[in-house]
């Protein structure tokens, strides 16, 4: 089968197609042939060699996929064969840039038959990442507001999305002006351009100078200390990446400041399988059916053109969902 392989870290020219295996499905797993594979900023970094959990290589990228059962292993009921759906990775959350990758059974999500493969594989990691951030590492109330940085990045759409299905209001930043088209679309109050405009200004602007009570900062760098000015007293800050790198600055201090509090995330910390993780599982099938819950596609790319994908993520050019095409499920 065809494959993304990533030998060594390295730059863009370590992206090689290759011939690999087909894996067959151990006990509890599903093997799915893959139509489409969605990239995400975690790629990059496991092919930079910055990704924040230990990285096996060689190794093949990807982390969500969409496609069709076509072989299951022990334990697993044969009522899953045939069937179409989309999938995170495992839990190291990588194999999916390939023609075929087998995932345990609790990591798939069926699909509806009118919801095209190539949008399916777009879900998985940003809707279900959103969810938890919201209701599980937070409890999210109606009327709260919601700075999220990266507003236009997968992640940040759906947690627009999400915050107002749940009756929040949202605040969205982006990098560029050309980016905020779409969160608004997705329903942010407010969409602040950080290269003209501070996003402390106008989070107390539109909280008339109280401050929000969650920030969801993916960025890092010279962001994250000041997104601690952007909170109410006792509000919140959950960090999910380092896309602006890595933070230096006197946390202890920040967080006397207001009586703010500070954590990360982890979406496989929600457990798959668990009672937790098919609540949140439940949530984004359902609403994802009902067309409540959508995730725009930025662009549709050949396998062949994957160094190209990575190249929109480090250019920081790219909104929505950039997805590779595989191979079709027949």
């Amino acid at each position: 089968m065809r494959a993304v392989l990533v030998d060594r870290p390295g730059d863009r020219s370590r992206l090689t197609i290759v011939d690999s295996e087909i894996p067959a499905p151990q006990p509890g797993e599903v093997r799915i042939r893959v139509a489409w594979s969605a990239a995400n900023w975690s790629d990059v970094q496991k092919r930079q060699g910055i990704y924040p959990d230990p990285v096996r290589y060689p190794v093949i990228l990807g982390a969500e996929v969409s496609g069709v059962v076509d072989a299951v292993g022990r334990a697993v009921p044969r009522r899953w064969l045939g069937q179409r759906v989309a999938a995170l990775c495992g839990p190291r959350l990588v194999g999916g840039h390939a023609e075929y990758v087998t995932v345990p059974l609790e990591y798939l999500l069926r699909i509806d038959h009118d919801l095209a493969l190539d949008t399916a594989c777009a879900f998985p990691l940003a809707t279900l990442t959103a969810y938890h951030l919201l209701k599980t590492a937070h409890n999210l109330r109606p009327r709260e507001v919601v700075l999220v940085h990266s507003a236009a990045g997968s992640v940040g759409l759906a947690v627009i999305q999400i915050a107002r299905d749940l009756g929040a209001i949202v605040i969205g930043t982006v990098g560029s002006a050309s980016k905020a088209g779409l969160p608004r679309e997705m329903g942010a109050r407010l969409v602040v351009d950080r290269s003209t405009e501070d996003f402390v200004e106008a989070a107390m602007d539109i909280t008339s100078g109280r401050g929000v009570d969650l920030v969801i900062d993916s960025l890092g760098g010279e962001i994250l200390p000041r997104s601690f000015d952007a909170l109410r007293h006792y509000g919140r800050l959950i960090n999910i990446g380092e896309a602006s790198g890595e933070p230096d600055f006197p946390v202890r201090k920040k967080l006397y400041q207001r009586s703010t509090s500070m954590a990360g995330f982890e979406l496989l910390h929600a457990r798959p399988g668990s009672s937790t993780w098919r609540r949140g599982v439940t949530y984004v099938t359902s609403r994802i059916g009902a067309g409540e819950l959508t995730m725009p596609i930025g662009g549709r790319h050949p396998l062949e053109r994957v160094a190209d994908v990575h190249r929109i993520f480090e250019d920081r050019t790219g909104s929505g969902k950039q997805v590779l095409e595989i191979g079709r499920p027949g």
